[in-house]
């Protein structure tokens, strides 16, 4: 392949690329800092970018090429001052946490209403401290804003409510396990680096409320919009109206969430460039015909710009009922920067128009990159972009061949329904790689549903926002077109629900790496280019950078091949899932073992959900053989339920004793359902061999010996060659009796310490008869037990074992090859 072309192509217009190469640029550079590369490892392949670009084509591409390099290390510094902040003495995240104090401040955001807890915003105005010479306690001031869960609220809390109240203060934590979502990077975008939990708003104080404002009176307004949807539609259709309109999706359920992902349209749920661009629209289209009446504006004014100018208030009144959340001001500026661009008539160059909303949006909301939002509003909007450029030189060829000059009609019909098509393909295709890594879902059924289902969302916006502006005025007034909008909604449901209920609408994928998105989006590119007019460059691409795509792409899908099926040693990785155990095998060959899942008391945190699945799917392990239960605890089976639902095992291990809870029963469930073999485990079960790997039940006995539910844990022993991993579960100094008592073998190389390290549990003659060489506890951070207990880290430390804890080194991973074994803990927080 020859670098001709491309050095032509890029010498000639470099003005035009400027716009496109900074938005890229910073994008990429915030990209890197997400990741935590390091600006100053990339400052030497920018050099030699800008010396090659000097040597190739001039002063002119190496001084580009130097903007770039710039724009890289800009949204590097910006998004590292977010994940990394230099805060202020005052603000609250400087604290010692976690720490117990009293807080007072406002609520800066309408609180969030969720089925089973309510998020409460607070803009910290000032905290109680203890003055350390009378112990009498006093009020500093203070700043920071703070995310408050509180799992039941009673009171109707507002925005701009001054408040106090009692907090436990504690740092945002992400489960450090990989695939798991990054919890703290998303609350620190949003500037929020401090967190709070309370059962209930009972000691909650209502001090005063702030001033009237702008945002307080449109807080009013949506929630005065909001009760209006409830009088007059049914539940379903309100709960949609409300996402639709004012932005409020608290009240959208997993399932209804599920079933439109299923058809392809999940995004219409959420407030996105889609919806604002949709009122741009209307409105545009609603001015145009109404001034357009007028022969004294038409000869006076630029109709197009008087248009465009005369919609920007419609939008601004949506972004402002729709809650002003980042997402909906994302989505405003990009429809913003298009009507600017209208207005100074430069419509045509709507891909420097996207480029300027992208770095703006960039710089005002460091780490934007990283929002899902962010990702499918721009990918898809670039993808219609190039599909209509590339549909318009097709159609150019096919109306000839069609003869469609001479049958005018026919042929405008064509023309709609295949650009139709054309828009709805383009957008799946490539939002495709997007839904795969933060969804694990690719909807074929959107080809089809988009195409139904968005002029009914224009519908129903643009008559649900008439009638929202109608109800300040007169409810009566706004009943015909919230009628029209719920009749709207109830057509989209019926649509969504009759396609997502359809087996074949979607499927799961595993989680994609980078290489292979960027490898996916390189051959998605290409493709772009074969319905467009050749030119050197577009023909040096699908001669020689698509082959090379592909082969990649094909490399990479063997080696995760021979990775997953044909793989030789054995992994054994015990997740970081807070106060509980979870540990995926993964045998030579293919075969899977989940034992235990983690849990939580939340009804609204699945373990098996956020953390199992997430890491299979990372592992490209869409398939589990065995799920194993140690004992019923909701730290241990929490999580198993999804994973039975979701990943099809085999069989399913247990001591057999049940469990009195409605995550219990939904685990039970699924295993029915799926139709899954359950087998009850004990000392007498006869030991398995799988792909070599001896796989011994040494507890507990089969015989009632009175044994409570952490004794009676299910303790496997797998053996590898020379090396062995002792699997505990919960059992205390009872159950290692027993164990002691049986005479069995229980020398391991690897341990999984009994019972997260408790006192009760790692008794002395236990870990003599073991003799590890490496020791994992599987805890919570700063956990309320104080595990694991000191005396216990001391016994497995004065046997000579290496003690790796899931709370500080999070996930560790164990791979033997049979003669030995090493260790990686790749989260791990130590000195």
């Amino acid at each position: 392949m020859t670098l001709r072309p491309v050095a032509q192509a890029l010498s000639r217009p470099l003005s035009s690329y400027v716009l496109i190469g900074l938005s890229l640029a910073c994008l990429l550079g915030q990209a890197a800092a997400g990741w935590g590369w390091s600006v100053w490892w990339g400052s030497g392949p920018g050099l030699c970018l800008i010396g090659l670009a000097w040597v190739w084509a001039g002063r002119r591409l190496a001084g580009l090429t130097a903007c770039f390099v710039l724009g890289f290390a800009l949204g590097h510094l910006s998004l590292s001052r977010v994940l990394e902040p230099a805060l202020p003495p005052e603000h609250v995240g400087r604290l010692s946490l976690p720490q117990k104090t009293r807080i007072e401040g406002w609520l800066y955001r309408e609180p969030e209403r969720l089925p089973h807890r309510t998020r409460l915003y607070l803009q910290v105005t000032r905290h109680q401290v203890t003055r350390h010479d009378d112990g009498a306690a006093g009020w500093l001031p203070a700043t920071g804003q703070v995310l408050i869960h509180v799992r039941f609220a009673s009171r109707g809390w507002q925005y701009g409510d001054v408040v106090r109240l009692p907090a436990r203060l504690r740092s945002p934590r992400n489960f450090r396990a990989p695939g798991s979502f990054d919890y703290a990077g998303y609350l620190a975008r949003r500037d929020i680096y401090t967190t709070a939990f309370l059962w209930n708003d009972e000691k909650i104080e209502k001090i005063d409320t702030r001033p009237e404002t702008v945002c307080g009176w449109l807080e009013q307004a949506r929630r005065r919009i909001g009760t209006f949807f409830d009088t007059r539609l049914n539940s379903h259709s309100a709960t949609i109206l409300r996402a639709l309109i004012i932005g409020e999706t608290s009240g959208i359920d997993k399932d209804l969430r599920k079933t439109f992902a299923r058809a392809g349209v999940a995004h219409v749920l959420a407030i996105s460039g889609l919806h604002i661009g949709l009122v741009a629209g209307a409105a545009y289209g609603a001015w145009w015909w109404l001034l357009g009446r007028s022969r004294r504006i038409l000869l006076t004014f630029t109709m197009p710009k008087l248009a465009a100018l005369l919609s920007v208030p419609a939008v601004l009144l949506y972004a402002g009922l729709a809650g002003g959340r980042m997402t909906v001001c994302r989505a405003l500026i990009m429809v913003l920067v298009y009507l600017a661009a209208v207005l100074l008539g430069r419509s045509q160059e709507v891909y420097r128009s996207l480029a300027l909303a992208a770095l703006i949006v960039s710089l005002v909301w460091p780490g934007a990159v990283f929002e899902v939002s962010f990702q499918l509003s721009f990918v898809a909007v670039l993808a219609i972009l190039v599909g209509l450029d590339s549909f318009r030189a097709w159609w150019e060829t096919f109306s000839d061949r069609r003869m469609f000059q001479l049958r005018p009609q026919r042929g405008r019909v064509f023309r709609w329904l295949a650009a139709c098509g054309l828009v709805s393909g383009c957008a799946t295709l490539a939002v495709a790689p997007i839904t795969a890594v933060h969804f694990n879902t690719i909807a074929i059924a959107g080809l089809v549903t988009n195409v139904v289902v968005l002029p009914l969302v224009g519908v129903t916006v643009v008559s649900g926002l008439a009638a929202a502006v109608l109800v300040v005025v007169h409810e009566g007034l706004a009943g015909p077109p919230v009628f029209i909008a719920g009749l709207a909604v109830q057509v989209v449901s019926w649509v969504v629900h009759a396609v997502g209920t359809w087996p074949w609408s979607a499927f799961a994928v595993v989680t994609p790496n980078l290489l292979e998105l960027v490898l996916a989006y390189g051959i998605v590119a290409c493709l772009f280019f074969v319905f467009q007019p050749p030119t050197p460059i577009r023909s040096a691409l699908l001669r020689s950078v698509l082959p090379i795509l592909c082969v990649a792409l094909l490399a990479d899908c063997a080696y995760w091949s021979w990775q997953r099926f044909f793989r030789q040693d054995l992994r054994v990785t015990f997740l970081d899932v807070g106060q509980g155990d979870a540990a995926v095998v993964e045998f030579p060959g293919s075969h899977v073992m989940v034992i235990d899942g983690g849990g939580f008391a939340s009804p609204t945190f699945d373990s098996g959900e956020a953390i199992l699945a997430p890491f299979l799917w990372s592992r490209k392990i869409g398939r589990v053989d065995t799920l194993v239960l140690s004992h019923a605890q909701l730290d241990h089976y929490g999580g198993l339920a999804f994973v039975a639902e979701r990943f099809g095992p085999r069989e399913f291990w247990s001591s057999g004793q049940p469990a009195k809870s409605k995550r219990f029963a939904r685990l039970t469930r699924a295993l029915e359902q799926a139709g899954i073999v359950t087998r009850k485990m004990c000392r007498d079960s006869p030991d398995m061999v799988i792909s070599g790997v001896r796989i011994a039940v040494l507890h507990p006995p089969c015989q009632n010996t009175g044994l409570d539910t952490n004794n009676a844990s299910v303790v496997l022993r797998l053996s590898h060659g020379e090396v062995n991993f002792l699997l505990t579960g919960d059992i205390e100094a009872t159950g290692e009796k027993v164990l002691l008592e049986s005479g069995q073998t229980l020398h391991s190389e690897i341990i999984k310490v009994p019972h997260h390290g408790s006192r009760s549990s790692s008794s002395p003659a236990f870990v003599a008869a073991v003799a590890p060489r490496a020791a994992i506890a599987s805890l919570g951070l700063h956990n309320r037990f104080d595990f694991p207990a000191d005396e216990v880290a001391q016994r497995y430390h004065k046997r000579g074992a290496r003690l790796l804890r899931t709370d500080r080194d999070g996930t560790v991973l164990v791979i033997s090859d049979g003669k030995g074994y090493r260790l990686e803990a790749p989260f791990s927080t130590r000195d």
